[in-house]
């Protein structure tokens, strides 16, 4: 549907004097709209750039300062991406609450007790550890599986799951009859 409105129009462009088929008709040309386009486009990024109140970056400085956190926070905090971030949540290795659906806070104290669980975790020397596990304070798996009638396989799971140290002894796999115990007295 073309109209047969002739209008003269200046173009924003060039500036030169045209007629318009149309009276929402900008430019006399394609290519002085292209140019113009691209004109503001340039612009624009240079704006952005020119005016820092436009580009809002968070430092580390304003993030230490807050006691709650968002994921992207934490994230810029720890160095890491925000995916790692989200990881350590669903394992539970760092407490956060969920207020709403896209509002996740995490503590700064819970960072904190996150560095320093894992310091103290590091400290323990393992091979002190299994030194500790001698045949008279210690169950073989054997024993440990009739006890609590629960099957082998299960028994290995646990133990590796709860990260509980063994020690190999013969042909016997040796644990501490404390950490065997505490784990089902607790869960009776």
């Amino acid at each position: 549907m073309s109209s047969n409105i002739r209008v003269k129009k200046k173009c924003e462009y060039c500036e030169s004097v045209f007629v318009a088929k149309t009276t929402r008709t900008r430019y006399c040309t394609p290519i002085c709209n292209k140019k113009d386009y691209k004109k503001k486009a340039r612009e624009k990024k240079i704006g952005a750039v020119s005016n820092p109140e436009i580009i809002k970056k968070t430092s580390v400085i304003d993030i230490n300062q807050k006691d709650f956190l968002t994921v992207k926070e934490t994230a810029k905090i720890l160095n890491m991406s925000i995916r790692t971030v989200y990881r350590l949540l669903e394992r539970g290795e760092i407490n956060s609450y969920n207020f709403a659906e896209r509002l996740l806070t995490i503590r700064r104290k819970d960072l904190e007790s996150y560095f320093d669980l894992n310091l103290i975790n590091t400290k323990v020397d393992k091979e002190k550890i299994t030194k500790m596990i001698t045949l008279e304070n210690s169950y073989s798996m054997e024993e440990a599986s009739k006890k609590y009638d629960i099957s082998l396989s299960a028994l290995y799971n646990l133990i590796k799951r709860l990260e509980i140290p063994s020690k190999q002894h013969g042909k016997y796999v040796l644990v501490k009859k404390i950490d065997i115990d505490k784990i089902f007295t607790d869960n009776d």
